[in-house]
């Protein structure tokens, strides 16, 4: 099996409860450790700080990290505001054409299209 690298992903928004058709200019890009089968590797990203952008047309950029929350959970943590509630992240494969889902703290989901994955 190949060791985990880092890579950067790049999510689309693709549905939400204000924008149920999608949107190209909001989005997330993380730069995280996939193992082969194309998800979180554990073991990787903690051993590395997994940074996390988040971008929006009409808002500035949010900066973060990923956070594992326990075996199966991952949650996206402020850089400038830790007192900031954790945005869930539901991520279970990364690659172009999956889906990832991001939960904010009121239950809201975001569905975001994984448009790209290349080594970073």
């Amino acid at each position: 099996m190949t060791e985990p690298r880092s890579h950067r992903i790049l999510a689309l928004l693709s549905r939400a409860p204000d924008e149920p058709q999608g949107d190209t200019r909001t989005g997330i890009e993380l730069t995280v450790c996939l193992n082969a089968r194309g998800q979180l590797d554990p073991a990787a990203c903690l051993e590395t700080t997994a940074r996390v952008r988040r971008f929006w047309r009409d808002k500035p950029d949010w900066q973060g990290t990923l956070q594992r929350l326990d075996d199966d959970r991952w949650g996206l943590q402020a850089a400038t505001n830790p007192d900031e509630p954790l945005r869930e992240l539901d991520t279970p494969v990364m690659r172009p054409g999956e889906y990832l889902t991001l939960r904010r703290p009121n239950g809201e989901e975001l569905v975001f299209r994984i448009v790209s994955v290349e080594p970073a």
